[in-house]
């Protein structure tokens, strides 16, 4: 009877140490899988950590990549705008010399075409003095010479009329003062009660076209 309550003793004593052992072992176990569940954590969390500086990095160089586009893109305004300056400045100057070219061109054509009238005036007004002089010849009081008289002085103030709408005028010089640019003396005689220079007769009558002088007057002054 001893001997089986002192088997059964051993028994329960051997089974309480494997449970404890068994314990113990699920114990380590546990600290095991809470050592390795935190190694873990510890390891996503500087994974979580690196893929911030790395998102950061990327950021960062996006950001520089933006920067340095956009001082591009000015540098290239900037040129640009120097460009169109310089075209403008371009177009201006061709412009100005274009109204300037045109101005010149436009009164070369104004002075060529007052030189043709000129040329033309001063061809005429022999004519004219050729018609003063028969005009100032005198003729025999009867019909036929009256008429004939009539007829050239006609023609005469015909003539003047159309120099005077082109511009022509007759210089007045008979009584006036010597004036160099207007009159051009041949002879010099004394005349009592005259002013020294002033004009006492006239040769050739002179005449302006468009206030210019074409031809003097053919004078002669007192002394």
């Amino acid at each position: 009877m001893k001997q089986l309550d002192k088997e059964k003793e051993t028994i329960e004593y051997q089974t309480n140490e494997e449970e404890n052992n068994n314990g113990k072992e699920v114990a380590h176990d546990n600290e095991n899988l809470n050592s390795e569940d935190s190694a873990d954590i510890d390891s996503s969390h500087n994974i979580s950590e690196d893929e911030k500086n790395v998102e950061s990095d990327n950021s960062n160089e996006e950001k520089n990549d933006d920067e340095g586009e956009i001082e591009e893109l000015k540098n290239k305004l900037k040129q640009k705008e120097e460009e169109a300056n310089e075209y403008l400045e371009m177009a201006q100057r061709l412009k100005a010399e274009f109204e300037n070219y045109r101005r010149r061109t436009e009164k070369e054509k104004a002075d060529l075409v007052e030189y043709g009238k000129e040329q033309v005036i001063l061809d005429i007004l022999p004519v004219i003095d050729n018609f003063e002089r028969a005009l100032e010849t005198q003729y025999d009081d009867n019909g036929e010479n009256a008429s004939f008289k009539e007829g050239i002085n006609l023609i005469y103030r015909q003539f003047k009329g159309i120099l005077e709408k082109m511009g022509v005028k007759e210089i007045e010089s008979l009584g006036m003062m010597f004036d160099p640019y207007k009159h051009h003396a041949v002879m010099q005689e004394e005349a009592e009660g005259k002013k020294e220079n002033e004009i006492i007769e006239v040769f050739q009558k002179g005449y302006m076209f468009n206030n210019k002088v074409i031809r003097p007057s053919m004078v002669k002054v007192a002394k």
